[in-house]
Parts: structure tokens; sequence; C-alpha cells
């Protein structure tokens, strides 16, 4: 009996969500007096390697199955920062109000909220990818 052959699964990045994530976090960051995130297509590559890792392995969480990271996938980039964080997010709403759903998850969440408002945080990656009927963001950020 052959075995059976694990099959990737498939995801669509969705660029236009990574960037209205972006600015609803600016918003809020204005809003708190603070400088508006830039966007480092390098993180962001980062970002969409962790979306495809937890698409791909079927998790949700900071740490993979093997331990692996966005701290290691910055690592492994050669990627330098003082200081860095993750936020994760998924949820399964129409296109329309996805993001909007997302945003105010991570607001509602004290670890989100503090990486979001993080006044050290100047760089930021965001990948917003689509699983079947499942959205997930990933956002990176560094000083």
């Amino acid at each position: 009996m052959p075995a059976a052959v694990s099959q990737p699964r498939e995801f669509v990045s969705v660029e236009d969500r990574a960037v209205e994530l972006l600015a609803a976090m600016n918003a809020a960051r204005a809003q708190a007096g603070l400088e508006p995130l830039t966007w480092d297509s390098d993180l962001a590559a980062v970002a969409l390697a962790r979306a495809g890792d937890l698409i791909e392995h079927d998790y949700f969480d900071h740490y993979g199955p093997d331990g692996r990271s966005a701290f290691s996938e910055l690592a492994a980039r050669g990627i330098r920062y003082g200081l860095a964080g993750e936020n994760l997010a998924r949820n399964n709403y129409a296109e329309a109000k996805t993001v909007q759903a997302a945003f105010q998850g991570l607001m509602g969440s004290p670890g989100h909220r503090a990486n979001i408002l993080e006044p050290r945080f100047s760089r930021v990656g965001v990948a917003a990818v689509r699983a079947g009927r499942v959205w997930l963001y990933v956002t990176i950020f560094t000083d």
C-alpha cells in the first residue's frame, strides 16, 4: 500500500488587504500621537513566509511544531533589529469586512495592541493571505 502523500495547502496573498491593515494600524498610532510604521519589503517577505508555514503545517501559534518562529526567520534572513514583535490574526469574514475584524481583534488583545502602539517600532511587514474561507494576517514589527 503506498504511503499517503501530503499535498501543500494552497493560499493566495492579497496585498490590498495587507495595505489596508497597515493603514488601520497607522491610524491608531496617529490617534495615540505616534509616528507611522514604514512598510519594509524584507519584513513583508518574513510575514509571508510565516503565513505560508502556518497554513502548510496547519497551526496558529507564534512557534511552529519545529520550534521556529518569526525571530528565527528574521535571523535566517540576516535581518538585524534591536526589538521585534509578531501579531497573528485570522477570521472567516467576507473580504469586505475581514481587515476591520482582524484589526479590532488585535486592538482588543493587550499584547497585540502593545505591538501596534509600541513607539520603538518603526518598520513593519504585513502578509494577508486567504486559504479557502480563512483569512490569515501576519505582521512583523521591528525598530
